[in-house]
């Protein structure tokens, strides 16, 4: 819960599309702040469907972030202490992030977003189009015009990236439990890393599979998913993205490093709905995913190096690996077919969701037991949490609550990623929204289950832990 001794701000929700609708009654209940606390802003008229909440005091302006309108409309809606919410797509985050700093308040987003235009744009250096180049650009911000001290931002923060960056910390600890190993409580970068390496931690996988499935199918040049569209085509259209571990012994094919800044990462010359990867969750077992893009590998990888002198001496190679639920590979698959042309319809689903659950975690694997650390949240836990919502946008929503809360808490926090939180603080603030939790060993390796209908002479049997061994294809 938040006073108003600790908190004497607004919150202020940018963009109120699936993951808003949902974060913002989860806040409301988590925060304990009465509605006439809240602005809910986006460039669609959503007074219709925010009417109950106006009734109860809070307030919706009608506005539309672009380049040029930055300052004037982040100026008629935002004030010094209060919170900004930043759930919009198509706006670049880091202008907004940067007004927030200037001018006295506290900022929470879920995703680096770059504008609209540039969104698959050939014409923009293929470098330049990566989540490593987007964290480069904010971090680059940060130093210039940002204080260690100054209003708490919070970027990157909703299920993954923002949740699993969590987990990962709290599997490391429950590993090493099970290990028979005093984990200690490590602080800091290094620490975190060193606790990794001692591990015997080759990889990690951010795995999920969304099983959720709906009653009224998809049509024909119709998108649907279980969450943003635009945020899931725009991953998709990105170069592959990849923490490129210490261990590796050779490059992917079409795969790039980069010259600036730590270089923890690399990325493939393809769409990423192009690189499909394997990896394993407890429910469903081998899955096969696609190699998104996203900021938890960026920044994970960065985090867990070991560096000794200043330079790397221990990195794991970090991967989001996707299993969309039926409905979503499918469009994906249809649009793929079409050019990377968007369809004339789209669908978010949710009440004609009839079963199923997304089961979202981090794995662990290398020299010793493997660990997956998660949550199984079905679609029923979903709807008695949220009514009319699901279970992918809420365990977003979870990592935008947590955040929002935290840094409410923490107002002069400065700059952070993810890592910067205090992990135990986070989830407790996060489960009770995320249903089930399972924390479990597993032997999986990408050698297990693979079919031995052809030759595959790029598999490594004596090392699982590289790259090839996972890529399929």
């Amino acid at each position: 819960m938040l006073t108003e001794t600790s908190f004497t701000g607004r919150v202020v929700v940018l963009g109120y599309g699936t993951v808003a609708q949902c974060a913002l009654p989860m806040l409301m209940q988590t925060a304990g702040l009465p509605a006439d606390r809240y602005l809910v802003v986006d460039m669609l008229d959503r007074s219709e469907a925010l009417a109950p909440l106006i009734a109860q005091g809070l307030h919706f302006a009608q506005h539309r972030i672009a380049r040029d309108s930055v300052d004037t409309v982040l100026g008629a809606c935002l004030k010094p202490g209060d919170l900004a919410l930043n759930l919009t797509v198509g706006v670049d985050s880091i202008p907004v992030m940067a007004w927030c700093h200037a001018h006295g308040v506290l900022y929470v987003d879920t995703a680096l977003e770059v504008w609209e235009d540039l969104i698959g744009n050939a014409d923009v250096p293929m470098a330049d189009r990566t989540e490593y180049m987007n964290h480069e650009r904010a971090r680059a911000k940060v130093r210039e015009a940002f204080r260690p001290d100054g209003p708490t931002a919070i970027i990157t923060h909703g299920a993954n990236p923002g949740m699993v960056n969590h987990f990962a910390k709290a599997a490391m600890i429950d590993l090493a439990r099970h290990l028979g190993r005093d984990p200690g409580k490590p602080e800091g970068s290094q620490a975190w890393a060193r606790l990794a390496r001692d591990l015997g931690i080759k990889v990690i996988h951010i795995s999920e599979r969304d099983t959720q499935v709906i009653d009224r199918p998809k049509e024909v040049d119709e998108f649907v998913n279980t969450w943003s569209i635009e945020g899931f085509v725009e991953e998709a259209m990105m170069p592959s993205e990849l923490g490129w571990g210490s261990h590796e012994a050779a490059m992917p094919e079409r795969a790039h490093s980069h010259n600036n800044g730590p270089a923890n990462c690399i990325f493939i010359a393809k769409p990423a709905a192009e690189v499909m990867l394997r990896s394993w969750v407890p429910r469903g077992g081998q899955i096969a995913g696609f190699a998104l893009p996203h900021a938890e590998s960026i920044t994970m990888s960065r985090f867990f190096t070991l560096k000794e002198e200043g330079k790397p001496l221990y990195r794991p190679t970090v991967a989001f690996v996707y299993m969309a639920c039926d409905a979503a590979m499918t469009s994906l698959h249809e649009m793929m077919m079409q050019g990377w042309k968007m369809p004339q319809r789209e669908r978010v689903a949710a009440d004609e969701i009839t079963g199923g659950i997304d089961e979202l975690g981090i794995l662990l694997l290398g020299d010793n037991t493997g660990w997956w650390y998660g949550s199984q949240l079905d679609i029923h836990e979903a709807r008695r949490l949220v009514p009319g919502s699901n279970a992918t946008a809420i365990q977003v929503a979870a990592g935008v609550v947590s955040a929002a809360v935290w840094a409410a808490r923490n107002p002069d926090r400065g700059y952070n990623e993810p890592e910067d939180l205090p992990h135990e603080e986070i989830l407790e603030i996060a489960l009770p929204w995320l249903g089930p939790m399972v924390s479990t060993p597993t032997d999986w390796t990408p050698l297990k289950q693979r079919a031995d209908l052809f030759e595959e002479d790029w598999v490594v049997e004596d090392d699982p832990w590289q790259f090839a061994n996972f890529r399929i294809g």
